[in-house]
């Protein structure tokens, strides 16, 4: 119980952090402005775009529940799904349980192997953001590495740095490391950090080589992308909502995209509250977005987002209610 109360308090302490760097010398005011002058048929847009991405989700999740041998309406794996998105901004990393706790009284599936199907559903999320952010630092590695020197100066000028040599010193630090681990091995592999990691990584792999078990692996691959392409292309028709960012192209929302990625999977309240606004305000200041500009787009984004899936959350919740009467 301690343990939890502690892991709380750290996600609400860092959510509270970012949340008061962003928004600390933001004029409130200009900021509504900026929000109430969005286009609101392209965020409209991006809002149904995201709407589709949770309900491919929800299929997705079926071919994992079918290949266990359980029958559940894609209907109630949305419902499930949604309930799910709206317990993450009450209750920080809740969604899983609560999704999984929903479909064990809509459809008496066990949540031990909803679970474990959740298991499987991140581990390959994890592996298209790594691959997306591990694409976007090949492409932009300059931007990317500017805005590493940003955020670590605090905005202050840095020095112009050449990429080649930097690219260079990054990779002999690896070698090193490598080097060094490999001198070391006998004792790595003897202290109990080293179990826990092998342990970590069985479980990976384990969840990695349980699709062969879906009847429709391909497919499950394929959805698992389209989510993550419905994704970029939602925050892309939001850029078109604020006249700050209607300039940006596809490869700028890659970008964003990516970074910002990073703020949502950080342990913050609110679903990515003060994390992602952070994240994507930085970021946007690589394509010459101006930081109250950026902090608009977020807040429009995540605030949009939150009023949409909570009204959702609450309707599904009521579905299903009412289907188990």
């Amino acid at each position: 119980m301690l343990k939890k109360v502690i892991q709380y308090l750290v996600i609400l302490l860092v959510g509270g952090g970012f949340m008061y760097y962003v928004f600390k010398d933001q004029n409130w005011a200009e900021l509504w402005q900026k929000i109430a002058t969005a286009n609101l048929w392209w965020l409209s847009v991006g809002l149904l775009v995201s709407i589709f991405s949770h309900w491919l989700r929800a299929y997705r999740a079926v071919l994992m529940y079918d290949a266990m041998n359980y029958k559940i309406k894609t209907s109630n794996s949305f419902y499930a799904v949604l309930i799910g998105y709206m317990m993450n901004y009450f209750i920080p990393r809740a969604g899983e349980v609560a999704r999984c706790a929903s479909l064990n009284k809509s459809d008496n599936l066990p949540v031990e192997k909803s679970l474990g199907s959740v298991v499987t559903e991140r581990i390959f999320d994890v592996i298209i953001m790594l691959f997306l952010l591990g694409l976007v630092f090949l492409i932009q590695f300059n931007l990317i590495w500017d805005f590493i020197q940003k955020a670590l100066a605090n905005n202050q000028t840095q020095t112009a740095t050449n990429s080649f040599p930097i690219k260079w010193i990054l990779l002999g630090l690896i070698v090193i490391m490598a080097a060094v681990a490999f001198v070391l091995r006998n004792k790595i592999k003897s202290h109990p950090i080293f179990a826990k990691i092998l342990g970590v990584l069985k479980g990976f792999t384990d969840g990695l080589l349980s699709i062969k078990n879906v009847k429709k692996p391909y497919l499950f691959v394929f959805l698992s992308i389209s989510i993550w392409a419905c994704y970029i292309l939602m925050m892309y028709f939001c850029f078109f909502a604020l006249q700050s960012t209607e300039h940006l192209n596809f490869a700028a929302c890659l970008t964003v995209f990516a970074i910002g990625s990073i703020g949502v999977a950080l342990p913050a309240p609110g679903a990515g509250a003060g994390t992602y606004h952070y994240f994507i305000s930085q970021s946007l200041l690589l394509f010459g977005v101006a930081s109250a500009d950026g902090v608009a787009y977020a807040t429009m984004v995540h605030g949009a987002q939150m009023v949409l899936l909570i009204a959702l959350g609450l309707i599904s919740s009521l579905i299903l209610f009412l289907k188990k009467k």
